[in-house]
């Protein structure tokens, strides 16, 4: 496999940079590259995708090479749970994000103006505690059962055994 050097100098051998002492022919010299270049990127990031996912649809082994599947990682507070267990803190905590309070009331209105139109119950499903806030409150540990895990799909990676 030619590294990442390997593939600049052989674009380089064939498509050398401009010396010109006009700074225009340069630029427009990387910009149609960085062009250029960001779309065989993504026709190569398209392929791999389909190679990995075939492997991985075809359970499809290697003696040389395995296929590993990266994941990303989100936490989110339920909500409900904090506020059965510690009312106090879901007091202090709870909120709506911007998005919800402004289709609610407005942008910049607090958690409880919006409970005291939609009620508070009404809210719970939509109500937010950021993870930051609560293991700040709670501590990790104490934090941890009141965290919703979610894994998605990032990425998926060759590597040699």
């Amino acid at each position: 496999m030619p590294s990442k050097e390997d593939v600049w100098q052989a674009l380089l051998t064939a498509f050398p940079e401009p010396d010109d002492a006009d700074s225009f022919g340069p630029a427009l010299y990387y910009s149609q590259m960085a062009d250029a270049l960001a779309s065989l990127a993504t026709v190569y990031a398209d392929a791999f995708s389909d190679a990995a996912y075939r492997i991985r649809k075809e359970n499809l082994t290697s003696e040389t090479y395995t296929l590993i599947e990266h994941f990303r990682e989100t936490r989110k507070v339920d909500v409900a749970l904090v506020r059965e267990d510690h009312p106090d803190i879901y007091g202090e905590l709870v909120h709506l994000d911007a998005r919800t309070a402004q289709s609610i009331l407005g942008a910049g209105v607090l958690f409880w103006q919006c409970a005291d139109v939609e009620g508070e119950e009404a809210l719970l499903d939509k109500a937010v505690i950021t993870v930051k806030a609560l293991e700040e409150s709670l501590g990790e540990e104490y934090a941890a059962p009141y965290m919703v895990l979610k894994r998605t799909h990032d990425r998926f990676e060759v590597v040699p055994r």
